[in-house]
């Protein structure tokens, strides 16, 4: 008899004829929260009970990035990519505990377990977040706060604990006017260590190097883990920099035996950052942000090494955090943050106004009148770039509709909009790819609507954006390349799309030696691959001079026309006797 197995019933048949159905059972039934992201870790689906721990509704979690729903309990984003960020984007799996944010200001402390998936190249096309309630191990949900605070591979404080040691560290040092000391400790190479051992041996090293960094600390200092080879040492006594110095080489002194791995011998070491309270810091934040800037510094003098802050890096580091702050709660409401400006582009011979150029601006006082470049790198970096652009589009498809009800001769022309390289590199956000998106805009044609993609980024995306760039064209769409000039030029992708324009931006070219000819080159190029140059930037008198023989017919910068708002911008046309094409 063949106890223990039972022939195949028709629901077992059923499941193996149809398995999605299982699957999207099981992930619309899970008590865990499931979230699937794509390869920037914008979210694509969500299930009921990820919307529970966060607070939300579903709709309200697609089109966003991961993080804005969670904190890491090991350490802040990294203003730098660090061997963590590194190892996370390289490895098909990891997990950390995190605190879901909700919307009602309760968080929520859940292990985080991230799986890639892969395509067929094996590189990560989506990422499946799955969330898990932390529970003690007793059963009783975050019953006890011992067990949030301790970091399981180590049994060492954690990123929350040490969080509130800091600020607990901090008021006691304020009432005294007393320091504290903070050191960084990032392990050297630990990453390729970690992967010619393995991860399962490469944990247990972690842990004996742990322990190594604990018998280096004074029972009243405060050492914790971050997450992957970070750790911070708290000084709450006689946190002065010479005694900071001391625990920092004993710190380093402590690494230098020899790991045993397998019969190996593997040599580790530290660099150090150090941070004082109150001279380099206030606040527990910037307490670590300098701690971190200064293991930066230590790092770039070579392994082993120890640093104090360094504070115009620290500066710089705090000031990117808070654009990136800033910007995160901007796009959340973009009609209040952001306007469009349109830079219109001339023909030299005969002054016209050939087309427009739509030119995002920020409502910050300092930063109102600067180009967008600079944050709108920051926006790419937070994955926000797509969803900024389809707002960008949709503004200037109701401003060329108001032109075109108006009477107004701005109506008449070609408007370009320039898109991110996340358009490129990945075909949908919220499930519609660009030109999905496009079809369901309230515009009658879009055969003044010109896209202008980055040239920095197509050669690198153009078997991914190939198909949908040539969908885009379908509807009448004009494209555009933006910056040629700026990064190496493969001719190949430039000739196997249809592009009717590309923009050089001589600012940086006329520095080179040659830049007049290498400007005038470029345009011969674009004219034999039937695409016409726009010579822009061109901002003073003195750039103007040095383009003067280039064969481009049409212009664009600051010297012609700055950017302006659409309510202004045919007035000023009128007044400087600029004819609309």
């Amino acid at each position: 008899m063949n106890q223990g197995k039972h022939p195949a019933g028709d629901s077992i048949q059923a499941i193996a004829q149809h398995p999605a159905r299982l699957a999207q059972r099981a992930f619309e039934q899970s008590h865990a929260g499931v979230v699937i992201t794509d390869a920037d870790g914008v979210i694509v689906l969500a299930n009921n009970a990820f919307c529970a721990i966060a607070g939300c509704d579903r709709a309200e979690t697609v089109g966003w990035p991961i993080a804005h729903f969670y904190t890491s309990l090991r350490t802040r984003p990294e203003p730098i990519e660090d061997d963590q960020s590194r190892q996370e984007r390289e490895t098909p799996s990891w997990q950390q505990e995190v605190l879901c944010r909700r919307d009602d200001g309760e968080s929520m402390p859940v292990l985080m377990m991230v799986d890639a998936l892969l395509d067929e190249e094996r590189r990560p096309q989506y990422y499946l977040h799955t969330f898990i309630l932390l529970t003690s191990p007793e059963g009783g949900r975050t019953g006890s706060r011992h067990w949030i605070h301790v970091d399981p591979m180590t049994g060492l404080p954690n990123w929350l604990l040490l969080r509130d040691r800091l600020n607990h560290a901090i008021a006691q040092a304020e009432r005294a006017d007393s320091t504290l000391a903070l050191l960084f400790i990032d392990i050297d190479r630990f990453k390729a260590i970690n992967d010619a051992v393995g991860h399962i041996e490469g944990d247990r090293m972690l842990g004996e190097l742990a322990q190594r960094l604990q018998r280096a600390v004074r029972s009243k200092d405060t050492l914790a883990r971050l997450g992957s080879d970070q750790f911070v040492v708290l000084l709450e006594k006689d946190g002065i920099a010479e005694a900071a110095q001391i625990v920092a080489e004993r710190l380093q002194e402590t690494l230098e035996p020899p790991f045993v791995s397998s019969g190996r011998y593997l040599l580790m070491s530290a660099s150090i950052g150090i941070a004082l309270y109150p001279d380099d810091a206030q606040d527990e934040e910037t307490l670590i942000t300098a701690a971190r800037s200064a293991m930066y510094t230590a790092r770039k003098k070579g392994p082993g090494r120890l640093a104090f802050v360094d504070h115009r890096l620290t500066a710089r580091l705090k000031e990117k955090h808070r654009i990136e702050s800033l910007l995160s709660e901007a796009i959340h409401l973009p009609d209040q943050h952001f306007l469009l400006h349109y830079q219109p582009e001339f023909d030299r011979a005969s002054g016209r106004c050939t087309g427009l150029e739509s030119v995002l601006r920020w409502k910050q006082p300092k930063r109102w009148h600067e180009p967008p470049g600079a944050y709108l790198e920051v926006i790419a970096q937070l994955g926000l770039g797509v969803r900024l652009n389809r707002w960008m589009i949709q503004g200037v498809i109701n401003d060329h509709h108001q032109w075109r009800e108006d009477g107004s001769p701005l109506g008449e022309l070609p408007v370009a909009v320039p898109l991110c390289e996340s358009h490129l590199a990945h075909d949908t956000f919220d499930r519609r790819p660009l030109d999905h998106f496009l079809r369901q805009q309230s515009t009658v044609s879009f055969d003044w609507l010109t896209l202008k993609l980055p040239g920095h980024g197509l050669g690198s995306h153009l078997d991914t954006a190939t198909h949908m760039l040539k969908r885009i064209e379908q509807l009448g769409i004009r494209l555009a390349v933006d910056d040629i000039g700026a990064s190496p030029i493969d001719l190949g992708w430039l000739s196997r799309l249809p592009f009717t324009k590309a923009t050089i931006a001589v600012g940086s070219i006329v520095q080179r030696p040659g830049g007049e000819r290498l400007i005038e080159a470029s345009c011969r190029l674009l004219e034999a691959l039937d695409i016409e140059a726009v010579i822009a930037g061109v901002d003073d008198a003195a750039l103007a001079a040095r383009v003067e023989g280039v064969s481009a017919r049409l212009i664009q910068g600051d010297l012609y026309c700055p950017a302006l708002p659409a309510d202004e911008l045919g007035g000023w046309l009128s007044e400087h006797n600029a004819p609309c094409d």
